[in-house]
């Protein structure tokens, strides 16, 4: 009974930290200079949230879709034939996944920024977004 109730702790804290989100500051070497603050959350139960701060003014985005590809014939060209091959195949290894968002955050104002994400498996989001006006703001999370 002991080894059970021990068992059962374990996989309940495991898949509580399983659950959780990711969230990703913004790196402000990495980014232009007009934006102070950024967040950017995936995964986990919750939306996904991008939050920037550019000129001054808030930035928000929630609910927005990402992508995720994998370009199986050059993988197939890069690991076939093998096993590991059969494990990007059959979905077991997700590390040569790349994963893209497109979100509009939008201001309390009604200014709005389009922009685009990308990273890899375990990377960090970094792309670029587009104002009203046609500005370009590059940024990268951590």
């Amino acid at each position: 009974m002991r080894i059970l109730l021990t068992v059962s702790a374990c996989l309940a804290t495991l898949v509580l930290a399983g659950c959780a989100g990711h969230t990703h500051s913004l790196i402000p070497e990495g980014s232009d200079r007009e934006l102070t603050v950024g967040t950017f959350r995936h995964e986990g139960p919750d939306e996904p949230v991008m939050v920037l701060e550019f000129g001054g003014t808030r930035f928000e985005a929630r609910g927005f879709a990402i992508q995720r590809n994998q370009n199986l014939a050059e993988l197939r060209k890069q690991y076939y034939p093998s096993r590991h091959y059969d494990q990007i195949f059959s979905g077991a290894d997700t590390d040569h996944y790349a994963y893209s968002a497109q979100p509009v955050l939008r201001a309390g104002n009604g200014a709005t920024l389009r922009c685009f994400a990308v990273w890899r498996s375990a990377g960090s989001p970094a792309g670029h977004c587009v104002t009203s006006d046609g500005v370009h703001i590059n940024f990268r999370f951590e």
